[in-house]
């Protein structure tokens, strides 16, 4: 120890002699393991850090397969969930469904994000409310069930963490729901949600088993693995085709594990992200190393000069590594408060990308790892200079002008590290540019629809006003009137889900004059609901036929109009203007009078799939998505928007009002945050060459 300390001390003062070496050098470590502590404490918080709920490992998700259809997982309905429920592998199965409400009581009207879940929820999670109760199976019936749970942050925000809060009531779309408990800070599963509320369960047959929407979850029982339970609800799905052939024919089912679930896809992209940023520190280490081995040419007599009064070469090579670590070390440090700043960045730029971003922080195995990867790092750059001085010629380096062949054999023991480091420069290079690449290629994919100058919020009507749909048909219509009025507006429309939200409606459909499909097979088709001058609105172009006028009403003959693909593939070679198609054998005929070009509404990366366009009258919905085109910049009409829907109803909250440039956008985060991660590390390649084997050289840096 007390050889060790004299190594430390002597590490320092030479360090501490060459201040410009040594801030090069750390800065150069610094960037990374900075960058390698960032990228590891997200793969910490998403692949490696358990899930945050009882027992993670026997939680499982229930998908329905449709293999028929070409669906591989698709969200199950209630009669299935019922069935699914008393299967015997299972200690508990929850159903989730994510919705949202116009929140009113305790402030101002908001739009909130909820969350409908049976009884046995929480129990299969394995948490509890801070204060009050969570749900009872009584509660799941149509009437009982207007309690409700808060998110702590809800609580928070809006009500100022009373504790009181337990007891009052709410309004959620204008019914008052009891409050009956907040649940714990950093509360989530699958989605963010602001509410809690019970599930009730609907009591007509069809709509129990003809609505395929929900999420369920279970929990394995104890000595039963996931085979057991596939091979349990397989014979399940078998019975129930042949209970209910029209709704089940060819749907079979599959459980995954939820932390596969949740991880998905993101696993290969975090690990590759961390091995580029690997290649990144192993070129700041081969940086590291040539400035050493280039220092080192200066202190060959004093190495000498020591070795003669008695040192060995193990203790002369101990002494190297010793400063290598020393330097290491500080990088580490410096890194870590880099990584700070880098953990918030990538946090913020992949919150709606990765799963589990809020739990990434700094603990206890990130900083574990940080000083694993310093020692690591001081060791394996110090490994070429240390080689250097164990193999110097002491004889040849005490004489005058031995300084000339050490500088020779200096300038041959760099040559490999120049060529580490160009082959791994060379592959994160390559990585940034196919990635960039691929981002500008995917940029250029007509989306169908012109984005620029394009404004976007959701309208939710609800309660006692909106009953009707002739009341929310009303509404809509003198919004959109008030909009288009605007200064600057040139036309809106509405529409119930909007390209590339994330959000989708599909159903299966009948064509008039051909044999109905067999069960399992009926074709499937994206349902659209918009008002007149929606197409025009999105930038739409019309290919055939008319658009949706405001004669096309409740009372009119029902109209629909469909996209290039529908016609591709349903009516190919003819002349789809005029034929009939229905939804479900108990709606009318809907005649087809117009054809508008594709949109890419799941991604700029996918194929556009079958669509239809129903008229608003015709099949109204209560929650609706506006869009307002502009001459300009439409952040400009936001506040005079909002003052247009107050002016319609003041209790009626505005929610994701943005531009759909920014819905464009965030489609492309995930390749826009490769590229950048990427394009960073690949910026971080200084291109050194050194002009002279001394120390200033090893500071010049091209």
């Amino acid at each position: 120890m007390a050889t060790l300390w004299q190594d430390l001390r002597y590490g320092l003062r030479m360090l501490g002699k060459s201040p410009g070496f040594t801030a090069v050098a750390v800065l150069t470590l610094a960037l990374g393991i900075g960058a390698n502590t960032a990228i590891f404490s997200v793969v910490n918080a998403v692949l490696l850090r358990p899930l945050p709920y009882r027992n993670p490992d026997r939680l499982v998700r229930v998908w329905e397969t449709r293999p028929q259809q070409n669906f591989n997982r698709t969200f199950v309905s209630e009669g299935e969930y019922l069935a699914w429920r008393e299967a015997r592998s299972f200690e508990n199965v929850a159903l989730l469904d994510s919705l949202s409400f116009n929140l009113a009581g305790g402030g101002e009207p908001e739009r909130v994000v909820a969350a409908r879940v049976t009884a046995d929820f929480f129990s299969m999670v394995g948490v509890a409310p801070l204060p009050g109760r969570v749900f009872s199976r009584d509660e799941e019936e149509p009437g009982r069930n207007e309690v409700a749970l808060l998110s702590y942050g809800l609580w928070q925000r809006r009500f100022g963490k009373d504790p009181g809060v337990v007891g009052k009531t709410i309004l959620l779309d204008s019914r008052r729901y009891a409050v009956i408990g907040v649940l714990p800070r950093g509360f989530m599963f699958d989605q963010p949600a602001d509410v809690w509320v019970p599930f009730a369960f609907t009591a007509e047959e069809d709509m129990r088993w003809g609505r395929h929407y929900l999420g369920i979850f279970a929990r394995l029982r104890p000595q039963v693995d996931l085979q057991q339970g596939q091979a349990e609800l397989n014979n399940v799905a078998q019975q129930l085709q042949r209970e209910h052939p029209p709704t089940n024919t060819g749907h079979g089912v599959e459980l995954v594990p939820l932390y596969e679930d949740i991880v998905g896809d993101t696993r290969v992209g975090l690990l590759v992200l961390l091995g580029a940023v690997g290649f990144v520190l192993l070129i700041a280490c081969a940086n590291v190393a040539n400035l050493l081995l280039a220092r080192a040419s200066g202190r060959q007599k004093e190495i000498a000069i020591r070795a003669a009064l008695g040192a060995s070469r193990g203790r002369l090579l101990r002494q190297v590594l010793t400063e290598s670590t020393l330097l290491a070390l500080l990088g580490g440090a410096l890194g870590l408060l880099f990584s700070l700043w880098t953990i918030e960045a990538l946090v913020a730029l992949s919150r709606d990308i990765l799963p589990r971003t809020g739990e990434v922080h700094l603990d206890g195995w990130v900083l574990g790892f940080t000083l694993l990867l310093s020692l690591g790092a001081g060791i394996l750059f110090g490994m070429a200079p240390a080689f250097q001085v164990s193999s110097l010629a002491l004889g040849e380096s005490l004489k005058e002008g031995g300084r000339t062949s050490s500088a020779g054999s200096g300038r041959q023991a760099m040559r490999p590290l120049v060529v580490t480091e160009i082959a791994l420069a060379l592959v994160v290079l390559i990585g940034a540019g196919l990635m960039t690449r691929s981002f500008l290629r995917i940029r250029q994919v007509d989306a169908g629809f012109d984005p620029h100058n394009l404004l976007t919020l959701e309208i939710s009507l609800h309660g006692s006003r909106y009953s009707t749909p002739q009341q929310q048909d009303a509404l809509f219509r003198q919004l959109i009137e008030r909009l288009e009025s605007l200064p600057g507006a040139r036309s809106a429309g509405a529409v119930n889900v909007l390209p590339l939200s994330g959000n989708n409606v599909s159903g299966s459909f009948a064509i008039e004059g051909r044999a109905p499909a067999p069960p399992g097979q009926k074709p499937n088709t994206n349902r659209r609901i918009v008002t007149p001058h929606y197409f025009a609105a999105l930038g739409m172009p019309l290919l055939r036929g008319r658009e949706f006028t405001e004669a096309d009403s409740a009372d009119a003959p029902p109209v629909v109009i469909i996209n290039e693909t529908f016609a591709r593939r349903f009516f190919p070679g003819e002349d789809p203007l005029g034929k009939r198609v229905r939804r479900g054998s108990a709606d009318p005929w809907m005649t087809i009078v117009g054809m508008v070009k594709d949109v890419r509404h799941k991604g700029l990366d996918l194929d556009a799939r079958p669509e239809m366009y129903i008229p608003y009258p015709q099949l109204p919905e209560a929650t609706m998505t506006l869009v307002l085109r502009t001459e300009s910049e439409p952040g400009r009409l936001v506040s005079a928007v909002r003052k247009e829907v107050s002016a319609l109803d003041q209790d009626l909250p505005v929610g994701g009002i943005r531009q759909v440039a920014e819905v464009v956008a965030d489609s492309l985060a995930t390749r826009r945050l490769a590229m950048l991660l990427f394009g960073s590390f690949a910026c971080y390649i200084p291109a050194r060459r050194a002009t002279k084997v001394d120390p200033m050289a090893a500071l010049r840096y091209e």
